[in-house]
């Protein structure tokens, strides 16, 4: 007979639980938490390398003012596995047309129905962008934070520069090594290769590559909100502007909620005024 541990049992008192889902090779976790009762449902789309354990406060919020929650690990990232390489490989078009439906069909699984909230955090506001201009997101509420076109249009001068620079090192170093080594260059994590190839080809020709495969018929979703962080160097104002542009969305421009840390990431620590600012929002719709 199995004991539980501490940690699992809490976590069974409290309606949480993983549900175990498969993406090409990638194991993926996805975390829910469900509340007692009818609740809508928000979904956390976690930033480039990092893990989904760094987004609690963020969940308890969220079922603080009554939400059940759902967040999943970016493949190959925090609890997935294997770690991204040679062999384990997907692309920004796999996160866009292949994770976030694998998500959804799982949350319509186990609610029964989809996320009124879709809540993503710089690559994931920009794949749930891009869900939602290709028809995948239902009739969710898609909010992304810190989140930016490639474009390096959307820089100037110096900073244009090093964007391309940037771009340019993540295409020589996955072609080397089979993977992106983030950590090495204080950028994510150890990533997988073609999903960096194609944030630096995004960088250089001004377009995602998922955005090739979307119809220009495609419809848009109902609202969409874009949150841009005042100091956020990733996602300066044009480059929200821009993936906003996509799907016809409102976007907002914010001062830091932390007084520390670079808020393209600090702003998780102290989520209530995002929050603030989201449900004023989805409570005008």
């Amino acid at each position: 007979m199995t004991t539980a541990t501490p940690v699992a049992a809490a976590a069974a008192a409290s309606g949480q639980h993983i549900r175990a889902l498969q993406l090409g090779r990638f194991h993926i976790p996805l975390t829910v938490h469900r509340l007692p009762g009818d609740h809508p449902l928000a979904l956390v789309l976690p930033a480039l390398g990092v893990p989904a354990s760094k987004y609690r406060l963020l969940l308890a919020t969220l079922a603080e003012r009554g939400y059940h929650t759902a967040i999943a690990e970016l493949p190959g990232t925090g609890d997935s596995h294997p770690q991204p390489g040679r062999q384990a490989d997907y692309g920004y078009s796999d996160l866009v047309f292949e994770w976030i439906p694998l998500l959804l069909r799982a949350l319509r699984t186990e609610f029964g129905g989809e996320p009124s909230l879709i809540l993503g955090h710089s690559i994931g506001g920009q794949t749930v962008t891009l869900a939602a201009r290709a028809g995948l997101t239902g009739n969710a509420h898609v909010v992304s934070v810190a989140a930016g076109h490639l474009d390096s249009r959307s820089w100037r001068g110096f900073k244009r520069a090093a964007v391309i620079g940037a771009a340019l090192a993540a295409l020589a170093s996955t072609r080397v090594l089979g993977y992106f080594p983030g950590k090495q260059l204080r950028f994510g994590g150890r990533e997988a290769a073609t999903l960096m190839r194609d944030w630096g080809k995004g960088i250089i020709r001004g377009r995602f590559v998922p955005e090739t495969h979307i119809p220009r018929a495609a419809v848009l979703p109902r609202r969409s909100l874009h949150l841009c962080i005042d100091g956020d160097p990733f996602a300066p104002r044009n480059a929200t502007q821009r993936l906003a542009e996509l799907v016809s969305g409102e976007v907002r421009r914010i001062p830091p909620t932390y007084h520390k840390g670079n808020p393209h990431l600090s702003w998780i620590k102290n989520p209530a005024p995002v929050l603030d600012i989201v449900e004023t929002w989805m409570t005008d719709d």
